[in-house]
C-alpha cells in the first residue's frame, strides 16, 4: 500500500514538475530558491503519505503546499524587522520619520509607548505593503529599486506605500482621538 502512495506521489510530482516550478517561478525570481522550494515541496508529499492516502486532488494538494511555501519563503525573507531607534542608510531612525506625526509636548515614556503602537500598527499592515513601506521608508530604498526586485511597476509600489501611510494615520488618529 505505502509502495502503491509512494509511486502515485511520485509521478504526480513529475507530472506537475514543470507546472509547479513555473508558478514558484512566477512568484520568486531567485532561480536557486525557487529550486529549493520545488524540492522542500517533493520532501513534505513523501513525508505525509498517511495523510495523502486520502487525499483525491494530488495536484490540488502540492499547489496548495506551493503556495504555502511560497508565502512563508517571503515571511522569512522579505519582511525585515525594524529598530525604532535604528538609523538607516537613509540616516533616518524609524523615530525620525515618525516624529512630524506626534503632536508636541509628549514626554519620554508617552513617546515610547506612542511607538510602540505606532510599530505593532506598521506590523497590522497587509504584507506587500509593509514590505514597501519599511523598504522605502525605513531603509531609504527607491521605488525603482524595488520595482527592480520585486517585478512590480512603481506605481503599483507608490499606492501600497500610500494605502500604508493612510492606514498608519488612521490608526494615529483614532489613537489620538481616545
Amino acid at each position: 500500500m505505502v509502495n502503491a502512495l509512494r509511486h502515485r506521489i511520485e509521478k504526480n510530482f513529475e507530472a506537475e514538475r514543470k507546472g509547479l516550478f513555473a508558478f514558484i517561478r512566477s512568484k520568486i525570481r531567485s532561480l536557486e530558491e525557487s529550486e529549493d522550494l520545488l524540492q522542500d515541496i517533493y520532501v513534505q508529499a513523501l513525508g505525509n503519505l498517511n495523510v495523502l492516502e486520502t487525499v483525491d486532488n494530488l495536484t490540488g494538494w502540492l499547489y496548495t503546499v506551493a503556495k504555502n511555501r511560497i508565502i512563508d519563503w517571503y515571511r522569512k525573507k522579505h519582511l525585515p524587522s525594524v529598530s525604532i531607534d535604528e538609523v538607516a542608510e537613509n540616516g533616518l531612525s524609524f523615530k525620525d520619520f515618525l516624529a512630524e506625526e506626534i503632536p508636541e509636548g509628549m514626554d519620554e515614556d508617552e513617546l515610547e509607548e506612542l511607538y510602540q503602537i505606532i510599530f505593532r500598527y506598521v506590523e497590522e499592515l497587509p504584507e506587500k505593503q509593509q514590505y514597501v513601506f519599511i523598504q522605502q521608508v525605513v531603509e531609504g530604498r527607491t521605488f525603482r529599486e524595488l520595482a527592480e526586485e520585486t517585478g512590480e511597476s512603481i506605481n503599483t509600489l507608490i499606492a501600497r506605500k500610500q494605502y500604508a501611510i493612510k492606514f498608519l494615520k488612521n490608526k494615529l488618529k483614532n489613537f489620538f482621538n481616545q
